[in-house]
């Protein structure tokens, strides 16, 4: 949940900003709603974050370290996620 003002740009790139290193392939902005249950100052904005590493596969743990590194980081600037 954002400031109904917040460039979607300034959110992309405050996610990209709690990413872990060379994990991010990708963020994907999908939409955004403004109305009910949100109060008139609040927005919700949905973004797709792809992960991956040209070295290897993934571990069900690095994946899970990357979900957990961006909802913290942005929950630590002050945004209220729901995921």
């Amino acid at each position: 949940i954002a400031g109904a003002r917040e460039l979607v740009g300034d959110l992309e790139a405050k996610l990209a900003s709690q990413a872990p290193a060379g994990l991010l392939e990708r963020i994907e902005y999908v939409r955004q709603y403004a109305g009910p249950p949100f109060p008139e100052d609040r927005k919700s904005v949905s973004f797709r974050l792809t992960m991956g590493s040209p070295e290897k596969t993934l571990s069900s743990e690095e994946v899970g370290a990357f979900r957990t590194a961006v909802i913290e980081g942005m929950q630590k600037l002050g945004y209220d996620l729901r995921v």
